[in-house]
């Protein structure tokens, strides 16, 4: 292929990327996102209303609604913005469908995508999302290179900064008790966050939890500060604490991807698939979780 037929090729690509379905994995495809975006390629992303949210401060192009899930609303979004190509971060037959009737070449690792690539179970997350990138960039840059992290506005700065004052007004950290779904049928939330909240008294404790935990948590942990803020109050909210702690689920991730001093609990996930991208974790004996006072003298250590 001659130069200026490739970069006529490369002129026309219009590509649509299907965020996952869930906030930790939207974060974990952060780089992937960046090598897009540092390669040239025009793309947009789609997801759920709270990708944008998530993403508000990058110059990425994302729209969202609360219709993702919805094949005939997808067929017609691709149809109507004349995209050619799709990449899939799901690996679902109801999101390559609608991409695929719509007429788009599809990336992705389900069985009906055009371009299939193997998910490694022994690769983080990250790493496999990183490979579907990996058709457009031509390993042009390396997972490594991409450290930035997800940027958050000033406004949300301020806005996180009079809660800090106004509500805990000392030094803190942060705990994230709880976890969405199950793993295997094992439950992701680390079982002595209560014990922990009434012992630990170096910082002043604040859970941050999403709006539909907040009622649950006000009521399991009354001696500690209870809230639930957007995503990118959450995140600078994280990044000003002491330290973070919270099991495999998306808060960690939000705490990770935003740069906080993240601390993950794991004992029932697959660490090497969701373990914090940027941070630390811990866990047990024979990969179970990690008790108390193990925890308080790795804390130590850690700070």
């Amino acid at each position: 292929m001659n130069l200026s037929l490739k970069k006529e090729k490369e002129e026309q690509l219009k590509l649509v990327v299907r965020l996952p379905n869930w906030i930790g994995d939207a974060l974990m495809a952060f780089p992937m996102l960046l090598a897009l975006q540092k390669k040239g390629i025009d793309f947009v992303c789609v997801g759920h209303p709270w990708a944008k949210e998530l993403f508000s401060e990058t110059n990425f192009k994302v729209i969202t609604s609360p219709q993702i899930k919805s094949s005939k609303w997808c067929y017609n979004f691709y149809k109507k913005n004349n995209f050619n190509y799709g990449l899939l971060c799901t690996r679902t037959l109801s999101t390559v469908v609608p991409m695929r009737l719509a007429g788009l070449k599809t990336v992705g690792y389900h069985l009906f995508s055009n371009v299939r690539l193997n998910y490694n179970d022994s690769l983080h997350t990250v790493e496999n999302y990183f490979d579907l990138a990996n058709y457009f960039i031509k390993d042009e840059f390396k997972l490594n290179d991409l450290t930035d992290k997800v940027p958050i506005s000033k406004k949300n700065e301020e806005i996180a900064k009079k809660i800090i004052q106004e509500k805990i007004n000392s030094k803190y950290i942060v705990v994230c008790p709880y976890a969405t779904n199950l793993h295997k049928g094992k439950n992701k939330e680390w079982p002595y966050w209560q014990k922990f909240c009434r012992k630990y008294n170096k910082y002043k404790i604040v859970s941050l939890v999403s709006q539909s935990d907040l009622k649950r948590c006000k009521l399991e942990y009354p001696e500690i500060i209870v809230m639930s803020c957007a995503l990118p109050v959450t995140a600078y909210m994280m990044n000003n604490a002491e330290f973070v702690l919270a099991n495999d689920s998306g808060a960690m991730h939000i705490a990770s991807f935003f740069g906080a001093n993240i601390i993950g609990l794991f004992g029932a996930t697959e660490i090497q698939k969701t373990r914090p991208w940027y941070g630390n974790y811990l866990v047990g004996e024979k990969g179970e979780f990690v008790e108390i006072n193990q925890l308080t003298s790795e804390i130590n250590n850690l700070i």
